[in-house]
Formats: C-alpha cells, structure tokens, sequence
C-alpha cells in the first residue's frame, strides 16, 4: 500500500510538470501569433520590423524584405497568394514559420516570426522541466512511500495484534473443547448403555440419546471452527520449504483415510487416482492433504444416502487438477463468488451449503501454492469442486 500511494503521487506530479510543460508551450504560441499580428498591422515599411520578426512588402511592382531575413524564407514569403490573409505559416530551411498576413490597398506586409527563438526556449525549458521533474518524481515517490508506510503502519499493527489474538485464544480453547468433547462422547456410551437396557419403548431414553448425539455433533463442529480459526491465523506466518508432492497419491490417501468416515453417512467414496502418476506439484504435503481432506469432508456432508462422491485428478495445460465430484444438493452459480468467504453459506436455506472456514482455508491454501479453486456444478445434479495448482518441472 504504502508504495501505491509512492507511485500515485510519483505519477499525480509527473502529469502536472506535462501539463505545465503543454500550458506553456500552447501560450508561447498564442502570443507569437499575436506579436506577429500586431507587426503585420502596425507595418509601414520593413526596415524597423521588431525583435525576432521580419517583415516583407508585396506590392505589385515586387517585394521588399527586412535586410536579415533568410533569403529562402523571403523567397517563400514573397509567394503567399494574394488571397491569403490572416494567420498562416511558411515552409523554408526545413522549419515552419508562423506567420500573419497583412491585406492594404494595394500593398500587403507579411510578418514572420524567428521560429528558432521559441525552439531554443521550448528546449531550455524541456531540459528545466525534466531535471525539476525528476526531482520532483522522486521527491513525490519517496514522501508518499513514507507517508504511506506511516498511514498503514497502524493498520498493519492492529491486524498482527487481530492474527495473535485469533491464534492465543483458538490456542487456548482447543484444550477444554477437547476435554468437553471427552466428556460428551464418555456420557453418549453411558445413555447408550442405559437406552439398550431400557429397551425401544422408552421414548424418553431415546429422546436423551438423540439430545447426547446431537451434543456430540456440536462439540466436534466446534473444535473443527477452532481448529480452522487457529490454521488460518498461522497459514501465512509459518515459513515451511516447499518439497515435491505428487497430489494424485496424496488425494488417493485422503480418500482411502476417509472411507470409513463416508460409509457412515451412507456414502460410496470412489478413488479414481490410484497410479494416475506425473501430478507431481510443488507445495507443503501438511497444507495440500489439509485442501484435499477438507473439499472430500464438504462433498460427503452434503451428499445424500446411497450417493457417491469420485475424486480425480490429472495434468492439464501445465496445470495439475484434483476434482472432488459429489451429486448432492448442489451448488448456485450466484453462490459461487461468497462459497469462499468465511462463514458463508448459501441461498438455499436450512439446506444451502455451509463451508464454514474450510473452503476460506482452502482458497488461501491454493492460492499460496500459485493455484486457484474452481466450483462447477455436477452434471446431473451436485457440485465440483476442483483444485488447480501449476505442475512440477519434470526431474
């Protein structure tokens, strides 16, 4: 930021010294116009023609022509036809010469102006004007960098101080969600082993056993949010080397780790990389499975019972691409811009697509790794979540 605000006012003050430079040029020209005017008007002979002017009489017995004028630019001020008259300009020596013409009865004065005069001052003043612009740019640059710097320094401090608050206090409650967590699945085996007991018919001990397992689920989705929060502070500060990973067998690991996860919700998981091969990236292994896992958990969430979810992967234009294909409820083309921000959700209601942090991590995670994330929809019904990320060189 602060070397955007550098280069603005680097260029604000670049475009000013232009414009002064055309304003001055236009007004130089608008006052020989005048002065030659003025002398064409006043002319009663050409031998007291006016400093850095020439005049010439055109009779129709012939021409006269101030005594120092080039003889090439008489030649061509004696040729002005006799129906020009006003504003004009001669070409002689290679240059153009503004010029004024004069119409009298019978006799007609040409002034011309010394063109060479304003050539040497327009000169004298580009050479000022780019020597006091180049200080004046640098001068500009380095104030607004420093101005700038001094403008976010604020900013940055409070967001460093944000990050550390996120990562002290995910930090701090990840150990008493794990022990609730402890605790909540201990009391789910003991109403289970009272449910069993009691038998079906008792409603009630089902409805506790409902009430624990729904407890359960609620404690785990918030140690995930914490888990997620403490990740995405940490993402950008932790330098890790990039290595060599093939994302075909990283992704088939993902999905063989997560079969049993998926046969519980009823959902057949596909592994459709095994010895793909040649989907070699280069990244941080923890960061890629974390991406992968994280789009495999959200296409089983949100497919139904007795749905599949296939995951491929495969190089294309240089590029190496992991699909997560569910047939779920699918995804809004007008979601598809916010299903990266953190918390969203969907317009489909209480069933739209909550990705929470994950998706938000994801994006981050690919993008790190100079990828992108793309989201289609499934054809027949679901969504594609694919993950791009630029191939490896060859060993």
């Amino acid at each position: 930021m602060a070397l955007r605000v550098g280069a603005t006012t680097a260029l604000v003050v670049l475009l000013a010294i232009i414009g002064t430079a055309v304003l001055f040029d236009r007004q130089q020209l608008a006052e020989i116009r005048g002065r030659t005017e003025t002398t064409a008007r006043t002319a009663d002979d050409v031998v007291d023609a006016p400093p850095g002017t020439w005049l010439v009489k055109l009779t129709d017995s012939g021409h006269e022509a101030t005594r120092s004028m080039p003889p090439e630019l008489a030649a061509a001020a004696s040729a002005v036809g006799p129906d020009v008259s006003g504003a004009t300009s001669l070409t002689a020596d290679g240059r153009s010469w503004p010029a004024w013409v004069d119409r009298r009865e019978g006799v007609r004065y040409v002034a011309v102006y010394d063109i060479r005069l304003h050539t040497g001052e327009e000169q004298r003043l580009l050479v000022s004007t780019a020597a006091a612009g180049l200080v004046g740019v640098l001068l500009a640059a380095l104030t607004g960098l420093l101005a700038g710097r001094r403008a976010v320094r604020p900013l940055g401090e409070a967001m460093e101080l944000q990050r550390q608050f996120v990562a002290d206090a995910s930090h701090e409650l990840r150990t008493p969600l794990a022990v609730i967590s402890t605790r909540a699945q201990m009391l789910r085996r003991h109403v289970a082993a009272d449910a069993a007991v009691a038998g079906g018919g008792d409603s009630a001990a089902a409805r506790r056993l409902a009430e624990v397992d729904q407890l359960v689920h609620d404690t785990q989705a918030m140690a995930d949010v914490v888990s997620d929060l403490l990740l995405s502070a940490q993402l950008e500060h932790v330098d890790e080397v990039a290595e060599r990973v093939d994302l075909g067998a990283l992704a088939s690991e993902v999905v063989t780790s997560l079969m049993p996860y998926a046969a519980d919700h009823g959902v057949t998981l596909v592994d459709e990389v095994a010895g793909a091969g040649g989907v070699a990236v280069l990244g941080v292994r923890p960061s890629l499975r974390r991406s992968v896992l994280a789009l495999v958990d959200n296409a089983i969430a949100h497919s139904e019972k007795g749905t599949q979810v296939e995951v491929r992967s495969g190089v294309e234009d240089g590029q190496v691409r992991v699909d997560v294909v569910d047939h779920g409820h699918g995804v809004d083309a007008a979601d598809v811009e916010h299903l990266s921000r953190r918390f969203s959700r969907g317009d489909g209601g209480s069933g739209g697509r909550r990705v929470g942090l994950g998706l938000a991590l994801v994006t981050q995670i690919v993008r790190s790794h100079g990828g992108r994330l793309d989201v289609t929809e499934t054809p027949g019904g679901g969504a594609t979540f694919s993950l791009l990320i630029p191939a490896a060189a060859p060993d």
